[in-house]
């Protein structure tokens, strides 16, 4: 009896590991994630389907069901994508968006890249006002800022012409900012970049913060100016990091949409038009779903190249080091 007693826990414990082993090996892991799957399925997987059948299809009425069964609508293959690629007004929104979207990632960069340094010099409390501005700002909805901005550039009571005109030999009453589109989309270059730089200097700032402080000290005793210390140490630091930034900063700017349609007050003048707001104006606007649906096609084939390049830049840096 004292054998078996002495014997017992350790059968116990024995017996134990070797249940959650054979737990883990079984099925309840992939039990566990299975609401996550059927989330990501009922909402990504499927509408993508959707969109992708839509594009090979031709539209047989003016109507869309997002669960219809396809059946009424014939297969026309790429009739869709030869008929957007052949039309001249695409290419010139294609052109657009991508100025447009190197125009905002480039200033983003820069001046995130300007305020991280900024934060990493400046005192404690400074630094912790800052961030929180920051963070404030980047709190704000694109609605709530880009209705700001109209307001500031409005040409009746805009604040912006208002302290303009105030300057020596110049006159900007009722001047009108949104007539002609280029300077348009410069006020909507303000406020893309409004909202972008505050994630960017704050991960930028957080990044410097991982240089180890001798490297910088030993830069400094060599004679190395601030700008040599930037580019020969601050910026192969960051490297990684800028690559997944420009990455995320293509994207988001690439399918830029709230800025353009409530600063042109939900009707975006042709030389509005950026990929995005001629995705809706096309297919749910003029009720070419078919089109619509292929333009928003070629647009993530875009993006995914877009990916893979900084993907396999990443790689590369990382190899590298």
């Amino acid at each position: 009896m004292t054998a078996a007693k002495t014997g017992s826990p350790a059968l116990v414990s024995g017996a134990g590991p070797s249940s959650r082993r054979r737990l883990r090996g079984g099925g309840l892991p992939y039990l566990l994630i299975l609401p996550s799957v059927l989330v990501l399925l009922l909402v990504v997987v499927w509408p993508l389907f959707k969109i992708i059948q839509l594009s090979l299809q031709k539209q047989a009425s003016g109507k869309f069901a997002l669960f219809h069964s396809g059946a009424s609508s014939p297969f026309v293959g790429l009739a869709n994508f030869r008929t957007v690629l052949g039309d001249s007004t695409f290419w010139t929104v294609t052109g657009r968006t991508v100025a447009f979207t190197a125009i905002n990632v480039m200033v983003s960069l820069l001046l995130g890249i300007g305020i991280a340094l900024l934060l990493n010099r400046v005192s404690k409390w400074a630094r912790l006002i800052l961030i929180a501005v920051l963070l404030f700002v980047w709190a704000v909805p694109t609605t709530v800022s880009t209705q700001i901005f109209y307001w500031l550039f409005s040409n009746q009571f805009g604040a912006v012409n208002y302290l303009l005109d105030l300057l020596p030999g110049v006159h900007m009453q009722g001047h009108d900012w949104f007539a002609d589109p280029h300077q348009g989309l410069a006020v909507i270059t303000l406020v893309v970049v409004w909202g972008a730089v505050p994630l960017l200097a704050i991960s930028l700032h957080a990044g410097i913060g991982q240089i180890p402080k001798e490297i910088m000290e030993a830069a400094t005793c060599d004679g190395a100016t601030a700008w040599q210390a930037f580019r020969n140490v601050t910026l192969p630091f960051l490297a990684p990091l800028l690559v997944i930034l420009t990455t995320l900063s293509v994207i988001w700017d690439f399918g830029i949409f709230n800025q353009i349609w409530f600063m042109r007050t939900g009707h975006p003048e042709p030389g509005y038009q950026t990929i995005g707001i001629y995705m809706y104006a096309t297919g749910v606007g003029s009720s070419h779903y078919n089109v619509g649906a292929t333009i928003g096609v070629l647009m993530m084939l875009g993006l995914i190249g877009v990916m893979i390049f900084y993907i396999r830049q990443l790689f590369r840096i990382g190899d590298a080091a």
